[in-house]
């Protein structure tokens, strides 16, 4: 693939996420390649993600012309028992450290978790330039039955997340693995579940708790960071949270997305339509060296457009890259 030289601001890669093993085809992967893709997410689920099926995946995408930046664990990531210290977590937790050995015998180096994310993820649809997003609103949210017989607090969150970097982020640098840690979305409390990670303040904490390891990190979800309240109701400064945590080196993937407004309803939205100023935001990881995986994220489904499914999803490709490409530029002082 054609790369720019090395330099200030020229790590990033284009990536793309959520990806199924079976769409690891000839025609496929030549389409990202079109689009200028340089990195992949994969998503097994866990009865799949035996250590042969790890190599074989990884191989897979490696001989495509690719890098392999992650495999999930597509239905055993979102740590609900260790999450909320519920009878399911030593069971949890002990699956999670057996994958992350196999994903480090098979020279795969990062994957994610989330922290009891989701619940009411969405209340709905709605129109985006004529696209289908993604709709939350708290009011219906909280018009929903609680998830277990009793509500879970944030002390209860936090005590349970200490208990699990205890485990687990020392199994992850034996492996070599790292561990990046996605926020929850949507950023609040709802459906009797403290939903802890909703603010810029609790990754902080977080990578405290983990002594800053550089096994410990955050897929920087820009979506969800547009989507909290922040302090005293005045939103978060995504670019402070990420020279807070580019400048330590803990961001290692970011979601490259964008939305109408913070909580308490939001809708997403094609990343040049929102509230957010992408040109900055892309701007401010350049600034602090990132060089990790960009990706679309929750692309609004286009099926009705001429061009297919897809054509959002290039779209956004196409935008990220021009992005990139401006901040290299900028960053070098050519422009």
């Amino acid at each position: 693939m054609n790369q720019r030289p090395s330099g200030p601001g020229t790590g990033m890669k284009l990536g793309v996420s959520h990806q199924r093993p079976e769409q690891l085809m000839d025609g496929y992967l030549s389409y990202l390649r079109q689009m200028g893709v340089e990195s992949l997410e994969v998503r097994l689920p866990a009865a799949e993600c035996s250590p042969d099926r790890l190599v074989e995946i990884r191989s897979r995408v490696e001989d495509a012309g690719f890098s392999l930046f992650e495999i999930m664990m597509a239905d055993g990531y979102n740590l609900q028992e260790a999450a909320a210290g519920r009878p399911g977590r030593d069971a949890e937790i002990e699956r999670f450290k057996r994958f992350i050995r196999d994903l480090g015998k098979a020279g795969i180096d990062t994957t994610t978790y989330a922290w009891h994310t989701g619940g009411a993820y969405e209340t709905g649809k709605i129109a985006t330039r004529g696209a289908r997003a993604r709709l939350f609103e708290l009011d219906e949210a909280e018009k929903l039955p609680d998830t277990y017989e009793r509500a879970y607090s944030d002390d209860e969150m936090w005590d349970a997340y200490e208990h699990f970097i205890g485990e687990v982020l020392p199994v992850a640098e034996d492996a070599g693995v790292r561990l990046q840690l996605h926020p929850n979305d949507p950023p609040v409390t709802h459906m009797g579940v403290a939903r802890i990670f909703r603010s810029t303040a609790a990754y902080t904490r977080a990578m405290e708790i983990s002594g800053h390891s550089p096994y410990s990190g955050i897929l920087f979800c820009v979506g969800c960071w547009a989507e909290m309240v922040g302090p005293d109701g005045a939103r978060e400064s995504i670019a402070d949270a990420i020279r807070e945590f580019g400048s330590q080196g803990h961001i290692f993937q970011v979601h490259f997305r964008n939305v109408s407004s913070a909580l308490p309803s939001f809708h997403e939205t094609f990343p040049d339509d929102g509230y957010l100023d992408m040109y900055r935001i892309m701007k401010a990881l350049g600034e602090v060296g990132f060089d990790g995986m960009v990706v679309p994220d929750h692309v609004p489904e286009t099926d009705g457009a001429e061009g297919g499914p897809r054509a959002g999803e290039a779209f956004i490709f196409g935008y990220i890259r021009a992005l990139m490409q401006v901040v290299d530029l900028e960053l070098r002082g050519e422009r």
